[in-house]
């Protein structure tokens, strides 16, 4: 199943709680046209192993042979069996940058994501045609770089110490040193919308705001868009807290 250390191009890092899924995503990337040299890195949280994502991601990103890093959520279904050589052959030639399937367009500041969310192959988001745009930030869902990029940059275990906005975080790292995030997308499947309005969220939140609102006049992600100021974040905190006690109330 894996490539051995010379041969290795690519390595797929995926933190899973769910085998089921881990399965799934699996057979997708043993398809792939470059899976001879292609090498997955499968990092096992079910009793939470890891504190964080940057941990984890860290963890497996510290262990890969490949030139290139994927990574990916359990829940990603690649049904292209060219990405993987797709994403190889831009960053092969891009040191610098950071390529994602979804994230926040420099050139309107609207979220770009035209993939599934289910296996009904019906696609949703806003298509951005093939085009390889240039983002501010990525979706966490899946993103790539070199390793040698990720060593340069590395996700930040203090700020996302938990499991959000360590994508935005480092896509920031990069734009602030010079790099470039871009989106390319792909025909692709994401399972799962994920959950992330929640307290871990905005205490993620204030942390990204306390270390870029010197630097940045907004925060955007694809989750989220706000001033980037305590101000901002108070307002926003206040009302993320009523509309969840309004939730739990109507439960």
């Amino acid at each position: 199943m894996q490539a051995s250390q010379n041969e290795t191009k690519i390595s797929v890092v995926i933190v899973y709680t769910n085998e089921e899924q881990l399965s799934e995503a699996v057979k997708y990337l043993e398809a792939q046209s470059v899976f001879p040299s292609t090498e997955l890195i499968l990092l096992d949280n079910r009793k939470n192993r890891f504190s964080s994502a940057a941990s984890a991601l860290n963890y497996g990103a510290e262990k890969a042979n490949g030139e290139v890093i994927v990574f990916m959520h359990q829940d990603i279904y690649l049904w292209d069996d060219k990405f993987l050589e797709k994403y190889y052959n831009f960053l092969h030639n891009h040191a610098n940058a950071i390529l994602g399937v979804a994230g926040v367009a420099k050139k309107d500041h609207l979220i770009y994501y035209d993939f599934c969310e289910s296996k009904d192959r019906i696609y949703r988001g806003r298509s951005s045609r093939g085009e390889l745009m240039q983002a501010i930030t990525l979706d966490e869902c899946l993103f790539a770089m070199q390793k040698d990029l990720w060593k340069k940059l590395k996700f930040d275990e203090d700020t996302c110490n938990n499991w959000h906005f360590y994508g935005a975080d480092i896509c920031y790292n990069n734009l602030l040193n010079g790099g470039e995030n871009l989106i390319l997308s792909a025909q692709i499947c994401h399972e799962s919308k994920g959950n992330a309005y929640n307290k871990s969220f905005r205490h993620s939140l204030k942390l990204m705001i306390k270390k870029y609102r010197k630097k940045l006049e907004r925060m955007e992600t694809t989750c989220i868009n706000i001033k980037c100021n305590s101000f901002m974040y108070f307002i926003y905190a206040t009302v993320s807290r009523f509309k969840e006690m309004t939730r739990r109330k109507k439960k």
